[in-house]
């Protein structure tokens, strides 16, 4: 079977002169639960442009957890965020975590971005413990969770 699963330049090759196009793929969610998440400790990666849809889906499930366990805790790992995701995310954050107040016992922010981190630094003013963690400390930000 000469040519079965062949890609060339976008295109599958079916075997002599044909040829089928192959669906582009479409870009992964910004935004994904982390494989480490874990009875109360809850981990989120989010990344480049967040979507409105993506919070909202975000907050319902961080909702989900806390009828579950009661009090939990949120790492997330951001990456590449844009600005304009940053401020939303920290917005939306804030707002959860005072409408959830009693409901999320830590927060941690794991980034390499400078700025991102001194914003998180001065939204520790929210009700919660939160900590800023470097990508090279995730490990560390998951035994504080803990």
């Amino acid at each position: 079977m000469v040519g079965t699963g062949l890609t060339v330049m976008g295109e599958r090759w079916q075997g002599p002169a044909t040829w089928t196009p192959v669906p582009e793929a479409k870009d992964p969610s910004m935004m994904r639960r982390l494989e480490k998440s874990h009875d109360k400790v809850i981990g989120y990666s989010l990344s480049g442009e967040v979507t409105a849809d993506e919070y909202t889906q975000l907050a319902s499930e961080l909702r989900d957890e806390i009828a579950k366990h009661g009090a939990i805790r949120v790492l997330f790992r951001l990456s590449d965020l844009e600005l304009s995701s940053f401020f939303t995310a920290l917005d939306e954050r804030l707002s959860f975590v005072r409408e959830n107040r009693d409901d999320v016992e830590r927060v941690a922010v794991v980034t390499d971005d400078t700025a991102t981190q001194l914003l998180s630094k001065a939204a520790q003013a929210a009700p919660v413990e939160l900590q800023t963690f470097s990508s090279d400390d995730e490990s560390k930000a998951w035994a504080w969770m803990e």
